[in-house]
């Protein structure tokens, strides 16, 4: 029998699970192209000394912050360590891997939104 971090969750709503996965997928690609538009705010301001993105920044926090918190909302839902929700957000620091880590965690949570 394999160990698996979500099979310790005590009978998990899957509606609840579906909503929590559907919320996190969402706020995932909505940061991880966030975080594209920050990269091209970083080049401009940096390397052409051109500020007219200049209010991306605090925009991208935000949304970074809204996408934690939906990770940690999914995590505790199925049962995730911690520290798996801190790699998760880790990961989504580093382009594209945000967008392959966000495919995987949907690979794996997927199962458990259905009716048992």
């Amino acid at each position: 029998m394999s160990t698996d971090e979500t099979t310790s969750v005590p009978e998990a709503d899957p509606r609840a699970i579906a909503t929590a996965l559907t919320l996190f997928r969402v706020s995932a690609v909505v940061a991880g192209l966030a975080m594209f538009v920050l990269i091209v705010e970083m080049v401009l301001k940096y390397g052409m000394g051109n500020d007219v993105l200049a209010w991306w920044s605090p925009v991208h926090g935000l949304i970074f912050m809204v996408f934690a918190v939906l990770t940690a909302n999914l995590g505790f839902k199925v049962g995730w360590s911690v520290g798996r929700m801190i790699l998760i957000l880790l990961l989504a620091c580093i382009p594209f891997v945000a967008f392959v880590e966000e495919r995987r965690v949907v690979r794996e949570v997927s199962p458990l939104t259905e009716p048992r």
